[in-house]
């Protein structure tokens, strides 16, 4: 195999040649990128309720700081599952995942 360097415009002409002659192909991997985005929207949601029940019966004597720790580490987890989604499934409609 030969590589020619290419300039931006024969490298934008070039990706565009490709989303003309695939335009509905998807990438194999998005179906896997739609089922981590599932499962890190329900692990956020599941956080969420974990901590809103330990603020709730609290009365202020707990912080709620593990609660709260969970809740951020499913958050990074849905903002990397969410830009996997991004990327694997590019021509999927922006609404959720099913």
């Amino acid at each position: 195999m030969i590589l020619v360097p290419m300039g931006g415009s024969h490298l934008l002409a070039a990706a565009l040649v490709a989303l003309t002659v695939l335009p509905d192909a998807t990438p194999t991997d998005c179906p896997s990128a739609a089922a981590g985005y599932a499962a890190a929207v329900a692990s956020v949601t599941d956080a969420l309720r974990t901590y809103e029940a330990c603020i709730g019966a609290s009365r202020g004597h707990s912080q709620c700081s593990a609660e709260f720790d969970e809740l951020d580490g499913a958050h990074r987890e849905f903002e990397d599952a969410a830009a996997e989604y991004r990327q694997a499934c590019p021509l999927a409609p922006p609404h959720e995942p099913r």
